[in-house]
C-alpha cells in the first residue's frame, strides 16, 4: 500500500486514472458479469485469489482467453481448482488462471488426456513451453464447470503478476462490466484489551456488540484495539463479499488502514493475523482487528500508527470510526464511542514457555518434541503441552499449544506411543481432534513414535487404521449406457490412490472429491461395444489398507 500511496501523491492521479492505465483484458464469459465471490475475501488459512463469476446455475459456458498469449499450465485434481488452465500474456506481464472447469478445449484436452494415460493417473499438473499452445484474445480455451472444491457452478478467475506470481485484484480490470451501488454491511464491532496492558468494561476479556447495540460503546483503560465484523454487498445479488478498504480513525486521526489489492501465495496464511483467529475457529466469525502483530507479515497491505492499538489514558470519550469501502467507492461508516474509565488492569497468570516470534525454539519432554523454525510464529506466544490418558488411543491425547494462535507454516512434531502393539507400523495414524471430529495428519512411524509436520495447534493423538476403504457401485444397472461410476471413501486416514481398469487395461476414471464419485465414460476408441466387460476398482488409503471391487457389465 505504501508504494501505491506514494505513486498517487507524486503523479496526483486518481483511482480512475490508474484503472485506465491498466491493460484491458477481454471478458472470459459471454454472459453478464455477476459475482459469487470477490478478490481478497478472508477465508481460513488463505485469501481468495480472484473473482468468482456466476454461470447462471449451469455448466458448459465457453471460457475465452482474456488476451493473446500461450497456455503455460493445465492441472487436474479432485480438489482445489479441479480443472484449471493458466495463460501467460507476455505483452502485459500478466497471467490469467481459469478454474473449476468442466472441460478443456480440444487441443488442451488431447494433451492432458494423453499424459494422464501415459502416467496412468487422474490428478496431473502439466507445464507447457511458450509456443506449444498459442492462443489469441477471445479464443475458447475451456468450458465452465463445478469441479474441485467448488460448491456451485461458476468460473474462478485469477489475474497474476507473471514475474512475481502475486495474485492481483481482477476487479481493477473488470470494474466497467459490473454494476454495484451497494455499500458494505456491518454485523458486529468489538474492543479487545492488550493482555496485561488494557481493560475493556472492567475486564481483561474482549467485548463484542451487534451493530444494533453499537451505540452503547465501551468503557476502557490502557492499551486496546477495536475489531469489526463486516461484509461487502453488491447490487442485484444476495451474496456477501470481502471488504477491500478498511480504515480506523480515532478523534479524526487515522490509526489504521488496510487495502487488499495483491498478495503473495507464499504468504497467504497470514490472512489469519487480520482477525481474532480464535473467533474464526470457534464461530466462523471474522472480527477484523486493527492490531498488527510484530512480525508484520502483511506490511504492504497495512498502514498503521505503531501496532494499531490505541492507548486510553484520559477519562473522556474517544470517538472511534471504522470506514469500509468497496472497489466502486461505496462506503459505510461505523462510529462508536470508547469512554475512558480509569480502572486497575488485571494481570493474567499463564503457565508455559514464552516464545519470541523472531527466534527459533524447541520443546522436548517425555518423548514429545516440537520445533519452531524461524519465521513460523507471527507473534510472541505462551507455549505449553498438556496431556490426558485415553484408552481409545495408542498414545496420550496431547494438547499442543493454544489453538487460538495461528502459525505461519509447519512445525515438526513427535508424539510417543504408550501402546506400540501393531506389527505393521504403517497402520498407525496421527489424528487431530476437534470435538468429536478426527482428522488424519500425514505422519510416519519411527522408533516407537509418530512424526509429522503440523500447521495448527490443537489436540493430537495416535490411533490405528486397519479398515480398508469403501467402494460402492453407483447404479450399475445403467452402466450399459456408457458411464461407469463408483463412490469411494475411507473412514480415517483418507483415500491415497485409486485405480480403475476395464478388461485389464487402465481406465481414466475422473474423481469428484466433493461427492467421492469416480466415473469413467466408455470410449469406443479404447473398448469394443456390444460385449461383456469387466471393471475393477482398487482403492488404497494413507495407511496402506486396500480394497478391490470387480463387476461385469454389458456395453
Amino acid at each position: 500500500m505504501h508504494r501505491i500511496i506514494t505513486y498517487c501523491i507524486l503523479t496526483v492521479c486518481s483511482a480512475a486514472t490508474l484503472s485506465a492505465q491498466k491493460p484491458e483484458p477481454g471478458r472470459p464469459l459471454e454472459i453478464p458479469a455477476v459475482l459469487a465471490g470477490n478478490f481478497g475475501e478472508l477465508r481460513p488459512n488463505h485469501f481468495h485469489s480472484g473473482l468468482d463469476f456466476k454461470t447462471q446455475g449451469r455448466t458448459g459456458h465457453k471460457i475465452h482467453s482474456a488476451d493473446d498469449g500461450y497456455v503455460s499450465r493445465a492441472t487436474v485434481s479432485p480438489w482445489g481448482f479441479g480443472r484449471a488452465v493458466y495463460v501467460v500474456h507476455p505483452s502485459t506481464g500478466l497471467t490469467t488462471v481459469y478454474g473449476h472447469l468442466e472441460a478443456f478445449s480440444d487441443e488442451i484436452d488431447k494433451r492432458v488426456r494423453n499424459e494422464q494415460y501415459a502416467r496412468e493417473t487422474f490428478s496431473i499438473d502439466l507445464e507447457f513451453e511458450p509456443g506449444e499452445i498459442e492462443v489469441r484474445r477471445g479464443d475458447v480455451i475451456a468450458f465452465s464447470g463445478n469441479a474441485g472444491s467448488s460448491f456451485g457452478p461458476h468460473l474462478h478467475m485469477d489475474i497474476r503478476d507473471t514475474r512475481t506470481g502475486d495474485a492481483l485484484d481482477p476487479m481493477e480490470y473488470y470494474r466497467n462490466y459490473i454494476n454495484d451501488k451497494t455499500p458494505p454491511e456491518v454485523r458486529h464491532i468489538g474492543l479487545y484489551p492488550v493482555t496485561d496492558e488494557g481493560s475493556v468494561n472492567g475486564s481483561n476479556a474482549p467485548s463484542v456488540l451487534s451493530k444494533a447495540d453499537a451505540a452503547k460503546g465501551f468503557d476502557a483503560w490502557g492499551k486496546v484495539y477495536p475489531a469489526i465484523n463486516a461484509f461487502d454487498r453488491m447490487t442485484g445479488t444476495n451474496n456477501i463479499y470481502g471488504v477491500k478498504y478498511l480504515t480506523l480513525t480515532v478523534d479524526g486521526k487515522q490509526v489504521y488502514r488496510r487495502v487488499i489489492d495483491r498478495f503473495s501465495f507464499d504468504n497467504t496464511r497470514a490472512v489469519n493475523t487480520l482477525a481474532d483467529y480464535g473467533d474464526v475457529v470457534d464461530r466462523g466469525r471474522w472480527m477484523m482487528r486493527t492490531y498488527v502483530c510484530p512480525s508484520r507479515p502483511l506490511g504492504d497491505m497495512i498502514e498503521a500508527v505503531g501496532d494499531g492499538t490505541v492507548t486510553i489514558d484520559t477519562e473522556r470519550p474517544y470517538k472511534f470510526k471504522f470506514t469500509l469501502e468497496d472497489a466502486f467507492g461505496n462506503k459505510t461508516e461505523m462510529p462508536f464511542t470508547v469512554r475512558g474509565r480509569k480502572t486497575d488492569i488485571k494481570q493474567i497468570k499463564t503457565k508455559g514457555n514464552r516464545l519470541n516470534f523472531d527466534g527459533t525454539h524447541s520443546y522436548n519432554v517425555d518423548g514429545v518434541s516440537v520445533s519452531f523454525p524461524k519465521g513460523v510464529l507471527y507473534d510472541d506466544i505462551i507455549f505449553r503441552v498438556d496431556s490426558v490418558k485415553s484408552e481409545n488411543y495408542n498414545s496420550l491425547i496431547y494438547t499442543i499449544g493454544d489453538y487460538r494462535d495461528p502459525l505461519a507454516g509447519n512445525i515438526p512434531l513427535t508424539i510417543p506411543l504408550k501402546n506400540d502393539c501393531l506389527t505393521d507400523k504403517t497402520k498407525y495414524c496421527l489424528v487431530r481432534l476437534s470435538g468429536k471430529k478426527r482428522s488424519a495428519v500425514t505422519s510416519r512411524y519411527e522408533n516407537g513414535a509418530m512424526k509429522a509436520e503440523i500447521n495448527r495447534f490443537g489436540r493430537y493423538a495416535v490411533t490405528s487404521d486397519i479398515t480398508p476403504p469403501s467402494i460402492v457401485a453407483v447404479r450399475p444397472e445403467t452402466w450399459g449406457k456408457g458411464a461407469v461410476t463408483f463412490r469411494i471413501s475411507d473412514n480415517l486416514s483418507g483415500v491415497e490412490t485409486f485405480r480403475g481398469e476395464i478388461d485389464g487395461k487402465f481406465a481414466l476414471f475422473e474423481f469428484d472429491g466433493k461427492s467421492g464419485r469416480v466415473t469413467f465414460k466408455m470410449d469406443p476408441r479404447r473398448f469394443s461395444r456390444g460385449k461383456l466387460h469387466t471393471v475393477t476398482m482398487t482403492v488404497t488409503d494413507a495407511c496402506g489398507n486396500q480394497k478391490t471391487e470387480t463387476r461385469k457389465f454389458k456395453w
